[in-house]
C-alpha cells in the first residue's frame, strides 16, 4: 500500500511539472477563444445632418457608452489589443476596442469628456494633413487627447482612395503620415486605417514593408486571433443605428 501511494504520489507531481512548469509557452497560458469587437465612429455631435450617415447622434453616443461602462466591458489601447490577438497578454472578460477616424473636432468637444466620464481607452486613426484643418483637432488638441487615454495611429496623409494610387504614393501616404505622427506625439503608430475602407495588395505590401502591425478595413464582423493583420474588422456605427443596434453589433458583430 505505501509503495502504492509513493507512485500514486510521483505520477502526480510529475503532471503538475508538465502542467506548471516551463514546457507550456506563453501563448499557449493564453490559449482561449479571443474574439474582440472594433467599433467605428467618425463625427459624433450632438445636432447631425440627416443627409450625411456618417454624423452620429450624441446622445445615442452617450446611451452606448453607458453600456458598455454598466456591463463591464474593458476599452483596450492598440497595444493591448494586439498583445491579445498574438498570445502575449490575456484577454479580460468583455474587451472592446473603440476607434475614431479622422481627427474630426468634434472628438475633443464632445467625445472625450464622455469617454473620460467613464474612464475609458480609445484610438484615433489621423489624416495627419488634417491636424490644424477648419474642422479637425489642432495639434495641441492632439496632444491633449493622448493625455486622456487615447492612442494616435495612422490614416494616411490625404484620405485618398489608395487602390488609386501606384505603390510609390501609397508608400508616401502611409510613411509621410507616420513620420508627421511621430514628429506630433514621439511615437510611431502601429496601425492603419484604410480610407474608404479601399485597399489592394499593393496597399498590404506597402504596410508590411513600413512596419505598420496591422491594419482595419470597415465591416466583416468581430475580430479574433485568426483574422488577418492587415484585414482586420471593424464594426461601423452610422447615424440610423439606436442602442438596440449597437448592443447586437457588439455581441455578433453585425
Amino acid at each position: 500500500m505505501i509503495i502504492i501511494k509513493r507512485a500514486f504520489g510521483f505520477l502526480f507531481a510529475v503532471l503538475l511539472l508538465v502542467v506548471s512548469g516551463t514546457g507550456i509557452s506563453a501563448s499557449a497560458k493564453y490559449k482561449e477563444n479571443i474574439e474582440i469587437p472594433v467599433m467605428l465612429y467618425h463625427v459624433v455631435k450632438p445636432e447631425t445632418d440627416p443627409a450625411n450617415p456618417y454624423q452620429y447622434n450624441l446622445s445615442e453616443f452617450k446611451k452606448e457608452m453607458a453600456y458598455l461602462h454598466q456591463q463591464g466591458y474593458r476599452t483596450l489601447t492598440m497595444k493591448q489589443y494586439f498583445n491579445i490577438l498574438d498570445h502575449k497578454a490575456s484577454m479580460p472578460k468583455k474587451p472592446i476596442l473603440l476607434t475614431f477616424d479622422d481627427n474630426s473636432s468634434d472628438f475633443y468637444q464632445y467625445i472625450l469628456p464622455v469617454l473620460k466620464e467613464y474612464g475609458m481607452k480609445a484610438t484615433e486613426f489621423t489624416v495627419s494633413s488634417w491636424i490644424n484643418g477648419s474642422w479637425n483637432m489642432t495639434a495641441s488638441q492632439m496632444l491633449e487627447i493622448m493625455d486622456n487615454g487615447i492612442n494616435i495611429q495612422n490614416h494616411s496623409v490625404t484620405h485618398s482612395f489608395m487602390a488609386d494610387l501606384s505603390k510609390e504614393q501609397q508608400y508616401a501616404e502611409v510613411n509621410n503620415a507616420a513620420a508627421a505622427l511621430r514628429d506630433l506625439t514621439g511615437q510611431k503608430p502601429q496601425a492603419f486605417a484604410y480610407p474608404y475602407g479601399n485597399y489592394n495588395t499593393d496597399t498590404i505590401a506597402v504596410l508590411k514593408e513600413s512596419g505598420i502591425k496591422g491594419a482595419f478595413k470597415v465591416g466583416g464582423g468581430i475580430s479574433n486571433d485568426a483574422s488577418s493583420r492587415y484585414e482586420l474588422p471593424r464594426i461601423i456605427m452610422l447615424q440610423e443605428h439606436t442602442l438596440t443596434d449597437f448592443i447586437r453589433m457588439v455581441n455578433t458583430g453585425y
